[in-house]
């Protein structure tokens, strides 16, 4: 047996964010993580902004420098003039150069963080047990990929556009009102504890409200999903009309909390507007009274007054980061949702499964129950499977025959008792090991919109055609496949649109053949086929199980006669266990189900 042994290895850039310090209850930490290892490009971008924001930050200087060399007129005045002119021509020069540069390096760093994150996300998705996806959608899934992903690059948008322009004019203002005029410094700065006096009046509101949309939009995309996913049944039932309105419903719900959250944020630009404007009034009024006092001239007036107005835009503009900020928080806690999920499948330092496997299967006094509050789905279950012995479970909807193929593949683990995998508990391998020489045909393929062979060897590589057309006579599906306008290389359409129902069956018979696995997991593929569909599966099913230890969950009691074994299941424990001529000649729950069925 192979045995797991740490080696260490490169950590990706994403792995920042699944070792701890993703924290959706401290946003501002988790941001800064975000940018791990890219410190030194976020300074070179805020020089950047600096340096090309300067002209802009020294307009009004200049404006001032000017009206005051032109009062009172002088013989040198407009050779003053010109010389202000040129040191301003020279900062204007270097803009569409270090705009150009930010912006490559700004775009840069924004376009890694979002590659982060969402390949956190997918990362932690293929870690997450089975288990966690009970509660979830994939269509809030992938609202958390998309949506709030999209919401944090914004915010980190605003950020570094608004609110370092704002910070910039609020030091450049206040350190040169403090270097020519102190008592204006002081007046210029009771603006900015205004600013957080308002923030403080509306920031739960932003919370409140922005985590309202939130969860409505990750539920109309969750609701239209269903509505794709349900078209045919719809179709078919002539109930366009009440689809209709469940999906408008939705958008309703979805319109009301985007009005509210319009409603607070102009609300809250509109205060802000009123209330700063009172303070450019008064500082006007200030500004003359001090010309008229003689403490300072007629352009400095001009120049702070300007720049009042500036320092009131910038506060105004730090302030407008918030809504965006309120977005951006909320879509970090949606993204921790996922990132900081409970229900991790641990691999790491466990040793892998046997290596080929024997097959051997034993359920020790088993149980298992759903989370939730559900009632229990097995109870003191005890069976040995031997390797090589195809074992059929049958039962009632509910009995456990899926719950306790799911305990056999490792999806879930049980409340009590033991699953031993060639005398190994589940538990304690690293099951990615045991599922790569396992292959799973489920009831309803899943499929997905490339081509033959994309499908088929799924996850595999460095397989030539002839092996990839033997297996395919092997499901009996070479003759489709043949026919197939481009062969192996013909596109199946979205989940396999182009093949029949048996089509489909075969295809997966086929990916799990190409695996050569020594266990297979069967959730038997021939319940909803017709007479010739269901023999041309049943037959690349036998050559898929033969030799091999086979679990089979029986819908039709007629295709299961070759198991060597039939296990009866009601309520979650196994009542009757044997061949089909003994279980059928006991005439016990087995006959009757399958009576049931002719």
């Amino acid at each position: 047996m192979k045995s797991a042994t740490a080696q260490p290895s490169r950590q990706s850039p994403w792995d920042i964010l699944l070792d701890g310090r993703f924290n959706s209850k401290r946003p501002g930490r988790t941001l800064w993580a975000l940018f791990s290892g890219e410190r030194r490009s976020i300074a070179i971008a805020v020089a950047l902004y600096v340096v090309k924001q300067a002209p802009a930050s020294l307009l009004p200087l200049a404006v001032g420098m000017i009206i005051d060399a032109l009062t009172p007129l002088k013989d040198d005045s407009f050779r003053r003039v010109l010389w202000i002119a040129a040191g301003y021509l020279a900062l204007l020069a270097q803009n569409p150069i270090m705009h150009t540069l930010f912006v490559r390096v700004m775009s840069r760093l924004l376009r890694h963080m979002q590659f982060i994150l969402r390949s956190a996300l997918v990362e932690r998705l293929q870690q997450l047990a089975i288990t966690f996806y009970d509660t979830q959608q994939s269509a809030t899934l992938q609202t958390k990929i998309q949506r709030d992903v999209e919401a944090v690059d914004g915010l980190c948008r605003h950020l570094m556009h608004n609110g370092l322009n704002g910070l910039l004019i609020i030091v450049y203002v206040t350190t040169i009102a403090l270097l020519k005029q102190p008592m204006l410094a002081l007046y210029f700065l009771v603006t900015v504890p205004a600013g957080i006096v308002l923030l403080k009046l509306f920031d739960r509101r932003f919370q409140k409200h922005y985590q309202a949309l939130r969860e409505e939009t990750e539920q109309m995309n969750a609701r239209v999903s269903d509505m794709l996913h349900m078209l045919p049944v719809t179709r078919a039932h002539g109930l366009e009309d009440f689809e209709s309105r469940g999906v408008r419903s939705t958008f309703h719900r979805l319109r009301k909390r985007g009005l509210e959250v319009d409603t607070v944020t102009e609300l809250f630009a509109s205060i802000s507007w009123v209330t700063f404007s009172l303070f450019q009034l008064a500082c006007l009024i200030f500004s003359a009274w001090l010309v008229v006092q003689q403490k300072i001239s007629v352009g400095e007036a001009v120049m702070y007054h300007t720049y009042f107005g500036m320092l009131i835009g910038s506060v105004q503009q730090v302030l407008s980061v918030f809504p965006a900020l309120a977005q951006g928080t909320e879509a970090i806690r949606s993204i921790g949702e996922v990132l900081e999920a409970p229900q991790l499948e641990i691999h790491e330092g466990k040793p892998e499964a046997p290596s080929p496997l024997r097959g051997e299967l034993v359920f020790d006094h088993v149980g298992y129950t759903y989370a939730q509050g559900r009632e229990v789905a097995l109870s003191d279950v005890s069976l040995t499977i031997a390797p090589g012995e195809t074992v059929a479970f049958v039962g009632e909807s509910g009995a456990g025959k899926s719950t306790l193929v799911n305990l056999a593949i490792g999806f879930r683990q049980p409340s009590s008792g033991r699953v031993l995998l060639d005398g190994l508990d589940l538990r304690d391998l690293d099951l990615r090991s045991y599922r790569r020489q396992i292959g799973v045909v489920p009831q309803s393929t899943i499929l997905f919109a490339g081509t033959l062979r994309d499908n088929l060897t799924y996850g595999l590589a460095g397989i030539g055609d002839e092996a990839l057309w033997a297996i395919l006579g092997q499901a009996n599906l070479e003759s489709f496949a043949r026919e197939l306008p481009q062969g192996l290389n013909t596109p199946l359409g979205e989940s396999g649109a182009r093949m029949s129902g048996g089509q489909r069956q075969r295809l997966a018979i086929a990916r799990a053949l190409i695996r050569n696995p020594r266990l297979i997991l069967l959730d038997e593929a021939t319940s909803a086929l017709d007479t010739e569909s269901e023999r041309l599966v049943q037959e690349a099913l036998i050559r898929l199980t033969t030799g091999r230890t086979t679990l089979i969950v029986a819908h039709r009691f007629s295709t299961i006669r070759h198991a060597h074994r039939i296990v009866v299941l009601q309520g979650g424990r196994i009542v009757e266990l044997g061949t089909h001529d003994e279980l059928m000649a006991k005439a016990g729950v087995f006959h009757r189900l399958a009576s049931l069925q002719t």
